[in-house]
């Protein structure tokens, strides 16, 4: 399988909410966004280098189960520098669930929610940091 790119699809009933914080607090841009009378909804994109990779949020209002956050699923984000991106976020408005922390593992890396409860992993490989700087 050659895979070409990767959409994760949030639905939700609070499309606002949700637009505002991939977007306005995350600092993704926007690739698409439609207001049609068949639905609402829009792509984001992260800055960077990654290519392919979207979070595409539809608005499914009566369908979508709002407070209730989706079962062993996040989303990670891999940085170079998480402190750095935990600023930023914290500038920008974001409620951090869970501070910076290094693991066991060679990770440093902090946890938010977005407005239906999905946690996002912020982590910067320490390891691969410490390959590079020999």
């Amino acid at each position: 399988m050659e895979l070409r790119a990767l959409t994760v699809v949030r639905h939700t009933g609070r499309l606002d909410a949700m637009s505002r914080f991939y977007g306005d607090v995350l600092g993704m841009s926007t690739v698409e966004s439609w207001d049609r009378p068949d639905g609402r909804g829009a792509v984001f994109a992260p800055a960077g280098s990654v290519h392919g990779a979207h979070v595409e949020v539809l608005d499914m209002p009566g369908r979508a189960v709002t407070g209730a956050s989706p079962a062993d699923v996040v989303l990670t984000f891999v940085v170079a520098d998480v402190r750095a991106v935990h600023d930023a976020l914290v500038d920008a408005g974001a409620t951090i669930a869970r501070g910076i922390e290094d693991t066991p593992w060679g990770h440093r890396s902090f946890g938010l929610d977005d407005p239906d409860g999905l946690r996002i992993w912020v982590v910067q490989d320490l390891a691969s940091d410490r390959r590079g700087s020999v």
